[in-house]
């Protein structure tokens, strides 16, 4: 409580300077960030300035356009000031967010939105896992909580380089389907596709013309 009081204080003081008057609108309409606070804004009307808070989670945009939504993920728009204290329920640590699953999986794709609180579970594009760290669906060799080989169910060969020191690129087949493919980088696998109407050729490692492969097999 003491806490909620304190950033309250805080909030009207950094505010209160900036609203004395109509002179904080300069615009007759638009929204004016609030220095140092990361979730709160003003919003000019007809000149006129008024406070607002963006749901807990979400973060004022000062690129926002009047009248649009200007609150945003902060994966979307960073911030490193204050914010209003976390009104977390029993599945979201905000009302607003990504996070991992609650509990742990091989599949590292998978993670939850909360919106007004209420988690809701999230798979990631194929190939893809979710980090952590930034909140984002990201190749899974830069997730450490990744476990590559069981995710993506593929082990690549060792990594080389080539004669100028850049690390080679190889190919190779997905038997789950002859239009995605592994892509190795510096033994790190990850899982592509091809461009529509092209399907990936396992002799020549590399997409071609559908009609040249055979999938039947595979379909």
């Amino acid at each position: 409580m003491n806490f909620f009081i304190c950033f309250t204080a805080l909030f009207i003081a950094s505010t209160s300077a900036h609203t004395g008057g109509s002179s904080v609108c300069k615009l007759r309409d638009g929204y004016i960030p609030i220095e140092g606070v990361c979730d709160a804004y003003i919003e000019c009307k007809e000149f006129a300035g008024s406070e607002k808070l963006c749901p807990d989670g979400l973060y004022f945009d000062p690129n926002a356009q009047w009248p649009l939504d200007p609150c945003g993920y902060p994966n979307d728009v960073p911030c490193e000031g204050r914010t209003q204290p976390a009104k977390s329920t029993a599945d979201c640590e905000h009302l607003y967010g990504f996070y991992p699953p609650v509990k742990p999986s091989n599949d590292c794709g998978q993670y939850r939105m909360c919106v007004g609180g209420r988690s809701m579970d999230m798979y990631c594009p194929t190939g893809l896992a979710f980090n952590p760290s930034n909140s984002r669906c990201d190749w899974p060799e830069k997730v450490a909580s990744c476990n590559l080989e069981n995710f993506l169910g593929y082990k690549c060969p060792s990594g080389e380089l080539d004669r100028t020191g850049n690390p080679i690129v190889t190919n190779h087949k997905y038997e789950s389907s002859c239009y995605e493919f592994y892509s190795c980088v510096n033994g790190n696998a990850r899982l592509l596709s091809c461009d529509p109407g092209y399907a990936f050729d396992s002799h020549l490692s590399r997409c071609v013309e559908a009609d040249h492969v055979d999938c039947d097999h595979k379909l």
